[in-house]
């Protein structure tokens, strides 16, 4: 009794999806593919993911260097993909249904165009498509770390708080030597003077 109830609310929620018209959700692709930045893929699989329209859906990135976002759905999104040590291009991702023969859209296959993308402009139709499932190459690779600058004398005394310190020093130790050279009588008229 109770397994014939279960199957019937099943169907119900089927059918309900059915004519609701939920809309039908897509899958995006890739792999993220070694080049002279990156040269083992499997040195960022535990770190980075893919993330899509700001952390919208993600997907994590395997030992192999793919990955998978699901539940995406039709229209435009940003895929970016988020390491601690490289840095990926940012990807517009425009998913929508197929044409079939007759140039009707249906039957809930769907197409991915995929252009790299610049921060801050806008998407343009006229930079090359990108070939699915993606394939990308990480860009540059984070330098968190300078190292320590040795001791430089120049840049000691080039310091604003050094160049007062030093003008005081002036002041301190050759100002009085130079009113010991002063005339007498120039000595006199300035004492009247203040």
């Amino acid at each position: 009794m109770l397994a014939r109830l279960l199957l019937i609310i099943q169907c119900i929620v089927l059918l309900s999806i059915g004519v609701l018209g939920i809309d039908k959700t897509y899958r995006l692709r890739g792999t993220i593919i070694p080049n002279e930045i990156l040269k083992d893929v499997s040195q960022i699989a535990t770190r980075a993911t893919a993330v899509v329209n700001g952390g919208e859906r993600r997907g994590f990135i395997q030992s192999d260097g793919s990955f998978v976002v699901d539940n995406l759905e039709l229209g435009d999104s940003l895929l970016e993909i988020s390491a601690v040590d490289y840095a990926f291009p940012k990807i517009h991702v425009r998913i929508s249904l197929k044409e079939d023969d007759k140039g009707t859209t249906g039957g809930g296959r769907a197409s991915v165009a995929a252009r790299f993308v610049q921060t801050g402009s806008e998407w343009s139709e006229d930079t090359p498509l990108l070939g699915y499932p993606l394939q990308i190459e990480a860009s540059a690779k984070y330098d968190f770390f300078t190292p320590r600058q040795g001791f430089d004398i120049v840049a000691m005394f080039s310091n604003p708080y050094m160049l007062m310190v030093g003008a005081s020093l002036v002041a301190v130790f050759l100002l009085p030597k130079l009113q010991a050279n002063i005339d007498p009588e120039a000595m006199k008229e300035l004492q009247n003077k203040s």
